[in-house]
């Protein structure tokens, strides 16, 4: 990122002193401050504007955008997302909706765990599939992953599970996420055990050449032997378990 802002034919070189730049990408914060920076001593607008919402989201125009920034860029960035967006919110100064997306997705691979562990306990205890999303869905156990991204077929229409979980958002862009959001922890000194072991779930599946496959897959891991219901490794040539 810093290459393509920064280079001698990047964007900070070629922008007009009227564009207002938005970055959308998820990246470290130090890296979203250094854009800040940059910007502000060419005299250019610029804003970390990530997002959340997933494919799902861009579809039906609902994503979540966080700003970042001054606020009259944030509020020039406002008009320009609204369109795409049930929620624009302004999160503060300079790295700050980089910040935001980082500790939101890192609360979403953990919550994927959860609703993994939970998904396949149901089916073993001989729960139907559809009958306990219900109860989960209105219950204590609710969530965007589950409402979402279910790892069961048949359940939520857009989630990978009815797709041979081929991705929707994909293991190796989760565990850039998570792997960021780590590391923060480690330069705040923030202990999080449960990210982690998120992080190294993720690990697994991309040491197993299952990068490309969507980040829910982690569902694999709770089985009690390691095949999936709506899974089959033959379809795209993926390794089967071991």
């Amino acid at each position: 990122m810093r290459a393509v802002y920064g280079a001698p034919d990047g964007v900070f070189a070629r922008a007009a002193a009227s564009t207002l730049l938005l970055d959308t990408s998820t990246v470290d914060v130090e890296t979203s401050r250094w854009c800040h920076d940059e910007a502000r001593q060419r005299g250019l607008s610029f804003v970390d504007a990530p997002i959340s919402g997933g494919t799902a989201g861009a579809e039906a125009h609902t994503l979540t955008f966080m700003l970042g920034g001054r606020d009259a860029d944030v509020q020039r960035a406002r008009l320009v997302v609204a369109p795409m967006a049930a929620n624009v919110i302004a999160c503060g100064d300079a790295g700050a909706g980089i910040a935001a997306k980082l500790v939101n997705n890192m609360m979403l691979f953990i919550g994927v765990m959860a609703v993994s562990e939970g998904s396949q306990l149901a089916e073993q205890l001989g729960l139907d599939a559809q009958v306990f999303w219900d109860v989960a869905r209105v219950s204590s156990a609710d969530s965007w992953a589950l409402r979402t991204w279910y790892p069961v077929p048949g359940i939520v229409d857009k989630a990978a599970a009815n797709n041979n979980f081929d991705a929707t958002f994909s293991v190796d862009l989760a565990r850039k996420d998570c792997g960021l959001a780590v590391r923060a922890g480690d330069e705040t000194g923030v202990h999080l055990p449960a990210a982690r072991l998120a992080l190294s779930q993720l690990d697994e599946l991309i040491a197993e050449g299952l990068g490309e496959k969507d980040c829910t897959l982690v569902a694999r891991f709770a089985s009690p032997d390691g095949t999936l219901r709506g899974y089959d490794p033959g379809r795209d040539g993926a390794p089967a378990p071991v």
